[in-house]
Protein backbone atom coordinates (compact mmCIF):
# COMPACT_ATOMS: atom_id res chain seq x y z
CA UNK A 1 0.00 0.00 0.00
CA UNK A 2 2.65 2.45 0.94
CA UNK A 3 4.85 1.89 -2.19
CA UNK A 4 1.21 2.75 -4.42
CA UNK A 5 1.15 5.86 -2.81
CA UNK A 6 4.75 6.72 -3.06
CA UNK A 7 4.17 5.92 -6.85
CA UNK A 8 1.07 7.66 -7.70
CA UNK A 9 2.75 10.78 -5.57
CA UNK A 10 5.89 10.41 -7.68
CA UNK A 11 3.41 10.25 -10.70
CA UNK A 12 2.04 13.31 -10.23
CA UNK A 13 4.86 15.36 -9.46
CA UNK A 14 6.46 14.08 -12.56
CA UNK A 15 3.02 15.10 -14.48
CA UNK A 16 2.96 19.28 -12.66
CA UNK A 17 6.39 19.28 -13.48
CA UNK A 18 6.29 18.26 -17.21
CA UNK A 19 3.26 20.41 -17.63
CA UNK A 20 4.88 23.58 -15.67
CA UNK A 21 7.93 22.88 -17.93
CA UNK A 22 6.41 22.58 -21.13
CA UNK A 23 5.26 26.04 -21.93
CA UNK A 24 9.23 27.63 -21.44
CA UNK A 25 10.46 24.08 -23.53
CA UNK A 26 8.02 25.17 -26.40
CA UNK A 27 8.86 28.93 -26.07
CA UNK A 28 12.55 27.79 -26.30
CA UNK A 29 12.00 25.32 -29.35
CA UNK A 30 10.28 28.07 -31.33
CA UNK A 31 12.62 31.14 -30.61
CA UNK A 32 15.67 28.62 -32.10
CA UNK A 33 14.05 28.86 -35.15
CA UNK A 34 14.29 32.32 -35.77
CA UNK A 35 17.45 32.90 -37.27
CA UNK A 36 18.43 36.22 -35.63
CA UNK A 37 17.00 38.63 -33.23
CA UNK A 38 15.69 42.53 -34.43
CA UNK A 39 17.27 45.26 -34.01
CA UNK A 40 16.43 48.36 -32.48
CA UNK A 41 15.08 52.12 -33.52
CA UNK A 42 17.89 53.82 -35.44
CA UNK A 43 16.03 57.21 -33.66
CA UNK A 44 13.64 57.50 -30.50
CA UNK A 45 9.87 58.47 -31.51
CA UNK A 46 8.64 61.57 -31.62
CA UNK A 47 5.42 62.20 -28.74
CA UNK A 48 3.61 62.66 -32.39
CA UNK A 49 4.41 59.59 -33.49
CA UNK A 50 3.66 57.74 -30.48
CA UNK A 51 0.10 59.17 -30.46
CA UNK A 52 -0.57 58.39 -33.95
CA UNK A 53 0.82 54.71 -33.17
CA UNK A 54 -1.61 54.08 -29.85
CA UNK A 55 -4.68 55.54 -31.89
CA UNK A 56 -3.74 53.06 -34.70
CA UNK A 57 -3.71 50.16 -32.37
CA UNK A 58 -6.87 51.62 -30.06
CA UNK A 59 -4.48 52.01 -26.58
CA UNK A 60 -5.54 54.53 -24.38
CA UNK A 61 -2.48 56.01 -22.66
CA UNK A 62 -0.29 55.81 -20.86
CA UNK A 63 0.62 52.55 -22.06
CA UNK A 64 2.37 50.63 -19.17
CA UNK A 65 4.74 48.06 -20.93
CA UNK A 66 5.34 44.71 -19.09
CA UNK A 67 7.09 41.85 -19.52
CA UNK A 68 5.31 38.48 -20.34
CA UNK A 69 5.94 34.72 -20.01
CA UNK A 70 4.48 31.93 -21.81
CA UNK A 71 1.73 31.36 -18.88
CA UNK A 72 0.61 35.39 -19.53
CA UNK A 73 0.59 35.44 -23.57
CA UNK A 74 -1.62 32.22 -22.75
CA UNK A 75 -3.74 33.94 -20.60
CA UNK A 76 -4.44 36.58 -22.25
CA UNK A 77 -6.06 34.95 -25.29
CA UNK A 78 -8.33 36.98 -27.53
CA UNK A 79 -7.37 40.22 -25.70
CA UNK A 80 -4.05 40.53 -26.17
CA UNK A 81 -2.18 43.23 -23.87
CA UNK A 82 -0.28 46.24 -25.20
CA UNK A 83 2.85 45.12 -24.58
CA UNK A 84 1.58 42.07 -26.58
CA UNK A 85 0.14 43.96 -29.39
CA UNK A 86 3.34 45.87 -29.55
CA UNK A 87 6.03 44.09 -29.37
CA UNK A 88 3.94 41.67 -32.19
CA UNK A 89 4.36 44.71 -34.76
CA UNK A 90 8.26 43.88 -34.32
CA UNK A 91 8.10 40.16 -34.16
CA UNK A 92 5.82 40.32 -37.34
CA UNK A 93 7.92 42.13 -39.22
CA UNK A 94 11.10 40.24 -38.61
CA UNK A 95 9.99 36.81 -38.61
CA UNK A 96 9.47 37.97 -42.19
CA UNK A 97 12.95 37.48 -43.35
CA UNK A 98 14.42 35.72 -39.97
CA UNK A 99 12.29 32.67 -39.77
CA UNK A 100 14.23 29.19 -41.08
CA UNK A 101 10.62 27.02 -41.34
CA UNK A 102 7.35 29.08 -42.14
CA UNK A 103 5.53 26.50 -40.18
CA UNK A 104 6.87 28.10 -37.08
CA UNK A 105 5.01 31.30 -37.67
CA UNK A 106 2.47 31.47 -34.71
CA UNK A 107 4.93 29.90 -32.44
CA UNK A 108 8.28 31.66 -33.35
CA UNK A 109 5.99 34.87 -33.36
CA UNK A 110 4.86 34.11 -29.78
CA UNK A 111 8.07 33.00 -28.39
CA UNK A 112 9.26 36.53 -29.86
CA UNK A 113 6.73 38.51 -28.64
CA UNK A 114 7.52 37.34 -25.50
CA UNK A 115 11.12 37.81 -25.54
CA UNK A 116 10.73 41.30 -26.99
CA UNK A 117 8.68 42.17 -23.30
CA UNK A 118 11.16 41.15 -21.37
CA UNK A 119 14.51 42.09 -23.09
CA UNK A 120 13.66 45.47 -24.20
CA UNK A 121 12.54 48.48 -22.58
CA UNK A 122 9.14 50.44 -23.45
CA UNK A 123 11.07 53.15 -25.10
CA UNK A 124 12.75 50.23 -27.58
CA UNK A 125 9.60 48.90 -28.59
CA UNK A 126 7.68 51.57 -29.21
CA UNK A 127 10.57 53.28 -31.32
CA UNK A 128 10.83 50.29 -33.33
CA UNK A 129 7.21 49.59 -33.29
CA UNK A 130 6.78 53.16 -34.55
CA UNK A 131 9.46 53.00 -36.96
CA UNK A 132 7.99 49.66 -38.76
CA UNK A 133 4.34 50.94 -38.81
CA UNK A 134 5.87 54.42 -40.81
CA UNK A 135 7.61 51.87 -43.21
CA UNK A 136 4.56 50.32 -43.50
CA UNK A 137 2.53 53.05 -43.93
CA UNK A 138 5.40 54.79 -46.63
CA UNK A 139 5.34 51.39 -48.82
CA UNK A 140 1.54 51.43 -49.10
CA UNK A 141 1.76 54.59 -50.63
CA UNK A 142 3.98 53.70 -53.22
Amino acid sequence: MRRRSLIAIVLMVTTLSVAAAAPWLIYWIALNEIESCPTPARHTATAEQVDSLFRKLRLSQPVHIDPISPYSYFLQGVHPSASTRIAWIIARSHNVNHLSDHRYWHLSGAALTIWLTRYWTSTELIARAVELENLTATSVMR
